[in-house]
């Protein structure tokens, strides 16, 4: 009996160093796991304290700008693209991508949000990237004592002005009239962002289209529709030009019954002879013309239903 204890206690002697020594290397490797786990977590903190988390507000970049937009425009989006609260807040903050891109397609100016992202210039997340589709403005519409501006689908835009701003805003850039003037309409303006409803103020758009490329209609400055539904034999349509004479041009080219007059093309080959003849789309004619017959009347002249003719 003696003799099996002293045998047992003589193996436990002899296996306890390696046990302590196993537990020793165990001890330390935890240990060091242990500190390993520790610095990784205040180098995660630090880094998204103080790397990754800016305390200013990242620097808003719109890429693909239309020619059209103003600096002023540019600020007015950038500071609707720039959330409250966006400083201090990681640079993965995916939140702050959804808070912007949200603020950006209530914005009556833009027409689609393609992509809004944060990218590095100084700093990882410091620039803000938005890519829009945007409502460009064609028109300035009448109502009251303001001009509203307009988009070539009828949305009304934010931006309003008096009657001693729009010569500012009128612009003939590059052979091309960029905005003209729609007077007329009968129904009021909606909010920013909404349709502006009416068949006149899709009549003058209508227009508006016709004419954007016609470098002899540089003179025509506004789309007079408030003959747009009206009586029979009245002109639905009349351009008015910069010297202040009026063109009756009658019908958009969209109308059922439009044939009643000679076609838009035959019209617009009138005013393109008008302006090589005379210099003027208006021949020079203080009372008018009516282009929407057989033969170019003047009916503000004693002469009125005589025709006139043009050289080609």
């Amino acid at each position: 009996m003696s003799k099996g204890k002293s045998a047992s206690s003589r193996k436990q002697s002899e296996t306890s160093p390696i046990t302590r020594k196993v537990l020793l290397h165990l001890g330390i490797a935890v240990g060091f796991v242990g500190a390993l786990a520790v610095g990784f977590f205040y180098i995660q903190q630090y880094v998204q304290s103080e790397v990754l988390t800016s305390n200013d507000p990242p620097a808003i970049v719109i890429k693909h700008r239309p020619h059209w937009m103003s600096d002023f425009l540019v600020q007015r989006i950038a500071e609707t693209a720039r959330p409250p609260g966006a400083q201090g807040r990681s640079v993965f903050d995916r939140q702050l991508l959804i808070d912007a891109r949200a603020a950006l397609e209530k914005n009556p100016w833009i027409a689609k949000v393609r992509d809004v992202r944060r990218a590095y210039a100084n700093g990882p997340g410091d620039v803000l990237e938005i890519d829009c589709d945007y409502r460009a403005p064609v028109a300035l519409v009448k109502w009251g004592d303001y001009y509203s501006l307009v988009d070539q689908g009828g949305v009304k835009l934010p931006e309003q002005y008096e009657a001693r701003d729009v010569p500012k805003i009128v612009r003939i850039e590059n052979g091309r009239v960029d905005i003209r003037i729609i007077e007329g309409v009968k129904r009021p303006p909606p909010f920013p962002g909404k349709k502006w409803a009416g068949d006149d103020l899709e009549a003058g758009l209508e227009m508006i289209s016709v004419l954007s490329d016609k470098p002899y209609a540089t003179e025509i400055l506004k789309i007079d529709v408030s003959g747009v539904n009206g009586g029979r034999g009245d002109p639905q349509v009349v351009l008015v030009t910069k010297f202040g004479t009026r063109i009756l041009w009658g019908r958009v080219p969209s109308a059922k019954d439009s044939f009643v007059e000679v076609d838009a093309a035959k019209k617009l080959d009138r005013l393109r002879a008008l302006h090589t003849q005379y210099g003027r789309v208006d021949a020079g004619k203080t009372s008018g013309l009516d282009i929407r017959f057989d033969k170019i009347t003047y009916p503000g002249e004693a002469s009125a239903g005589t025709g006139m003719e043009i050289r080609r």
